[in-house]
């Protein structure tokens, strides 16, 4: 639904305010709103007065790999700027995700998954129609 106003009323995304700077704009064209979008920004803690560094690490400076550091390792300092929005509502919002989000459950651990690719839609789908006729 917040999506769905978000759109009817033209405001932009994200994306769409970094290329234009606008907060609304009647001439938008593909700067839509998604719920992608609107699930981020609803786990980020900046929104409530917070400031969450180290969430990744670099593997090496040679490489220009990262890996994601686990959220015990964060380094989270609270209050460095005013909150947006209350921390109880944030709160509720956390646990109304964990509710929602779906729990996904691989029926199979096949030996070579991730390495072999579909040829039509170049993806690792062994569910593919294409590939199956």
């Amino acid at each position: 639904m917040i999506v769905e106003y978000l759109n009817k009323n033209h405001y932009l995304s994200p994306s769409g305010y970094r290329k234009t700077g606008f907060v609304q704009n009647e001439n938008k064209t593909n700067y839509f709103w998604n719920a992608t979008t609107l699930c981020d920004i609803l786990k980020n803690e900046v929104y409530i007065g917070n400031t969450v560094q180290n969430k990744v690490s670099v593997v090496s400076y040679k490489v220009k790999k990262l890996r994601k550091v686990e959220k015990e390792r964060h380094i989270r300092v609270e209050n460095t700027h005013e909150a947006i929005i209350n921390r109880d509502v944030f709160e509720k919002a956390q646990i109304i995700h964990k509710e929602r989000a779906k729990k996904v459950v691989k029926q199979y651990d096949y030996l070579l998954r991730g390495l072999i690719y579909c040829k039509h839609c170049r993806l690792a789908n062994a569910n593919c129609i294409k590939s199956k006729s």
